[in-house]
């Protein structure tokens, strides 16, 4: 029998055929640029390199007078630049004194500055450290003014108006680190402002970036970051984006923020056994333990006072914003507002929540300072052909607030450093040993006396024991990390054991008078007030006194009161940052 001979498969039917479209096609219905340059505002590098620079070395120059020759210097500064400087100089040189209490970036960032001891002993490179930022921010700015079609004389007005506000210039030259973090907010909505004019999506991505940098500098930054990310899917979806553009533009946005966050909570699992530590412990976000009950009454009579003293800007420039976003149908302005509205809240929600033992600090103003001035410079974008009055009032409304916020600085309950800044700036008279509204004590003779003995009189390296969560200031002022055997060089446990047996480890104990806080000064209150029969005062400040350790010395073990100070010190060295804490 034969085969039947095979029979042809029925011809495709074209509909069963694959569909090829163009890159060209599949874009078409795209709402965004991709993959070529919009029409955006001109180019000017000069111009941008110009504003940094001159604001750069302008606070540089006048934050070397506040803080070497006025003494008016945060000690949070001190820390976190004696960190970077350990990062170099100490004996071993170790990352890991970056420690987990402050956002990374915002001492990672110094370290460039400490690669030679002597200026950052000499404190010269102190407010270099926010000066740069508050750089980047004036010149973020003046580009987000050129689009806005702002003329060059009114750009250099505001910019001047805006960098000689007192709450500006303070924590753009004391070193302190809000700007850090505030410079790449500021770096993104003006990306994101960018994006919405042209609609290049390379702005977004920028925007990402700058976020993911601001999320390690100031963990505060994430409340924006998540508003902008609601801001970008909704801008989409309101320009007729489908989902899956949102979704794409949404996830490349998010990926370098949420990357970031996702290893640095990796990192504080595997070292701190805790992956949330960096919420529940940082500086950033301590949960209050001290902190008296406010009122709503209380709440918002503070935040009123607070931004009608520290940003009188934002009382204009809000229900501007509210207004073209509503009746302008203006999505942009809406959701400045919102973010702006949240940078008025967030102090007050912070205080509700117990988040932060500092109630409602001047310094909280600067965000809302900052934003409205981006609401500002929006609104002076939408207004078209009035743009230039909106700059001129911008100017007026920055200029008339400078004497207004001075005078605050002075008298505002809740505060830092502002009051002494103020004393300075008036008196032209150094402020050491001045008192701050709160009652501490501002200067740093104690920590130069003390530095400077040990500079002269110390050589050998790991011969002084101390605790350098209390004691930085001092290490940072000799420039000589490496003289001192501290919590960083081989983590709590052999400092512990090195606490206990000293006479086998080091030659002096360097101990803070405050005695609560220093784990050293519990084991030896006694020797922290210099009244020890055994271990002798070398020298002494009002703040710091350092001990001679005799040979053979031991610490008394029969003593109950001393055995309860090291397990108390051991408990809290076990549960906190093991390698500095604050």
């Amino acid at each position: 029998m034969s085969t039947p001979a095979p029979t042809a498969p029925p011809a495709a039917t074209p509909a069963a055929l694959p569909v090829v479209i163009s890159n060209r096609e599949r874009l078409a219905g795209v709402v965004q640029a991709v993959g070529r340059r919009p029409a955006d505002v001109p180019r000017r590098p000069w111009e941008s390199l110009l504003v940094l620079g001159v604001s750069t070395v302008a606070y540089t120059w006048f934050g070397y007078w506040l803080v070497v020759e006025m003494h008016v210097v945060g000690f949070e500064t001190l820390d976190r630049l004696n960190r970077a400087l350990m990062v170099w100089h100490n004996d071993p040189t170790k990352l890991s004194a970056l420690g987990f209490d402050y956002p990374p970036l915002a001492t990672l960032l110094l370290t460039p500055l400490t690669i030679f001891p002597g200026p950052a002993r000499a404190l010269v490179v102190v407010p270099l450290g926010s000066a740069l930022f508050a750089g980047l921010t004036l010149m973020t700015l003046n580009t987000m003014l050129r689009r806005a079609q702002v003329a060059a004389p009114l750009r250099v007005a505001v910019l001047v108006a805006l960098g000689c506000n007192p709450l500006v210039v303070l924590y753009a030259a004391d070193g302190a680190r809000h700007f850090i973090w505030l410079s790449f907010v500021v770096v993104a909505l003006g990306a994101l402002l960018a994006w919405y004019v042209t609609s290049d999506i390379r702005f977004v991505m920028i925007a990402g970036l700058a976020y993911s940098v601001a999320a390690l500098a100031g963990y505060s930054s994430l409340l924006w970051f998540v508003l902008s990310l609601l801001m970008v899917a909704a801008v989409l979806a309101r320009q007729g984006a489908d989902g899956t553009e949102i979704e794409g533009t949404t996830v490349g946005f998010a990926a370098p923020t949420v990357y970031v966050i996702a290893l640095w909570t990796a990192f504080n699992g595997l070292l701190l056994l805790d992956p949330f530590s960096w919420i529940t412990e940082s500086s950033d976000a301590s949960t209050s333990g001290g902190l008296r009950s406010f009122s709503v009454v209380e709440l918002a009579t503070d935040t009123g006072r607070l931004v009608l003293l520290g940003a009188p800007l934002a009382v204009l420039v809000l229900p501007a914003l509210v207004f073209a976003g509503v009746a302008r149908r203006n999505t942009f302005a809406l959701w400045l507002a919102v973010m702006l509205g949240a940078a008025v809240l967030m102090p007050a929600l912070a205080v509700a929540l117990r988040l932060t033992d500092s109630p409602l600090l001047m310094r909280n103003a600067l965000p809302i300072l900052l934003l409205a001035v981006v609401g500002a410079i929006w609104l002076a974008r939408s207004a078209g052909d009035a743009a230039t009055l909106v700059g001129a009032g911008l100017t007026l409304a920055l200029l008339a607030s400078i004497p207004w916020t001075f005078h605050a600085m002075r008298t505002y309950e809740y505060q830092n450093l502002e009051s002494s800044f103020a004393a300075a700036v008036s008196t032209r008279e150094s402020q050491e040993g001045a008192r701050t509204l709160d009652g501490a004590t501002v200067g740093i003779m104690s920590e130069e006396a003390m530095a400077g003995w040990i500079r002269d009189n110390v050589t050998r390296r790991s011969s002084i024991l101390t605790d350098n969560a209390q004691t930085y200031a001092v290490m940072l002022l000799t420039g000589r990390p490496d003289l001192f055997f501290d919590r960083v060089d081989a983590s709590d446990g052999p400092w512990l054991e090195a606490a206990k047996d000293p006479a086998l480890h080091v030659d002096f104990l360097l101990l803070s008078t405050d005695t609560q806080a220093d784990l050293l000064s519990r084991l030896y209150p006694d020797a922290a007030g210099g009244t020890d029969a055994l271990l002798t005062v070398a020298y002494s400040t009002p703040r710091y006194t350092l001990v001679a350790v005799p040979s053979g010395f031991r610490r008394d073990a029969g003593s109950d009161a001393a055995d309860e100070a090291a397990d108390e010190a051991a408990a809290e060295a076990d549960t906190t940052d093991p390698e500095v804490t604050p």
